[in-house]
């Protein structure tokens, strides 16, 4: 049975293991296995999660998804943050006070043993609604250019790419750089 809350604390553990699996599958190929595998990549992703400061400026949610009350996996939304950084936890919303007619899916990750469950589907549906809810008429989000599987997804779910693109370079163990491109998506709500 699939299942979307708002997260917890205590979910902390499985939101790593979702965020670190979702990252080693869903970018082998595209992301240096150096990255994947390294050891500080596992630990960077853990800490992430441990030290539960997503919502730092109160005006997003996390949501979970559940598999047979499994954690498998989350969404984060809210406010178009004024500049994109390549999978941050929340980044800086507009300026306040600003009328804000975007929101934005800021991070979604499933474990990939939840892939193809119909998890994502719902976990996206209330990712949306509470954009809605919040009062949002459209809302972005930016996904890794070479990541069919995740951008096949947002399409069928009714996302379509703007070509608006950005790129940032990966420090990869061994003091060298990768480069990565980012394409945005835009959805109009509800």
């Amino acid at each position: 049975m699939i299942s979307v809350r708002d997260a917890e604390r205590a979910d902390g553990p499985a939101l790593a293991a979702a965020h670190l699996e979702g990252w080693r599958s869903g970018y082998r190929g595209v992301v240096p296995d150096a990255y994947l595998d390294s050891p500080e990549f596992a630990a960077n992703r853990r800490s992430i999660w441990a030290a539960w400061n997503w919502n730092h400026n109160g005006a997003s949610a996390l949501f979970t998804v559940t598999l047979d009350d499994d954690v498998v996996g989350f969404g984060l939304c809210g406010p178009e943050r004024a500049q994109t950084e390549c999978d941050q936890q929340g980044g800086e919303a507009a300026a306040s006070g600003a009328a804000v007619a975007r929101g934005e899916v800021y991070s979604f990750y499933l474990h990939p043993s939840a892939w193809g469950t119909g998890a994502a589907g719902a976990l996206m549906a209330r990712c949306r609604a509470w954009l809605t809810e919040q009062g949002h008429l459209e809302a972005v989000l930016w996904v890794l250019r070479d990541n069919p599987r995740g951008r096949g997804f947002y399409e069928k779910v009714g996302w379509q790419p703007t070509g608006r693109e950005l790129s940032f370079d990966l420090a990869v163990p061994g003091g060298t750089t990768h480069p990565l491109y980012e394409v945005e998506y835009l959805t109009v709500l509800p």
